[in-house]
């Protein structure tokens, strides 16, 4: 290994042995991204769960699940009762097939993936948001039974 090699494994040693100050994790709107952990986790704490939630696998294994875009903070404690993961977690879009359409002031989104379907977006316009949610609510009421 060279010389800046051994110099960047060893810093990185040294801040996961106080407890790892991870990088940023970024996860999509409505989306999941699994956390692996260097140690067994005895408690996991979100700052602010309207932005993202977490769902605890196992001692070793997180999912973090994207709720409303902006960012929050991240702390698991391990067996010693001392952080061993304490992270930022920043909610994004997931932009993947989407179309924005522009009226104006007001915007849509579509999901096109072949075809193009209204997508309901929290920075819609409200009308197109509360139109899209409607209809998604009454299609998974008849789906559901509720509908006959």
């Amino acid at each position: 290994m060279k010389k800046s090699g051994w110099a960047t494994a060893g810093i990185l040693a040294a801040v996961l042995a106080g407890g790892a100050h991870a990088g940023e994790v970024q996860v999509a709107l409505d989306q999941s991204r699994p956390i692996t952990l260097p140690d067994s986790a005895t408690g996991v704490v979100i700052g602010n769960p309207s932005v993202a939630g977490v769902s605890v696998q196992n001692d070793r294994l997180l999912f973090v699940t994207g709720r409303s875009y902006g960012s929050t903070n991240l702390i698991v404690v391990g067996p010693t009762g001392r952080p061993i993961l304490e992270t930022r977690i920043t909610v994004v879009p997931d932009e993947t097939n989407v179309v924005m359409v522009t009226r104006g002031a007001a915007t849509a989104r579509l999901d096109c993936n072949p075809l193009c379907r209204r997508r309901p977006d929290i920075s819609d316009d409200q009308t197109a948001f509360t139109q899209t949610n409607e209809q998604i609510s009454t299609r998974n009421s008849q789906a559901g039974g509720g509908g006959n």
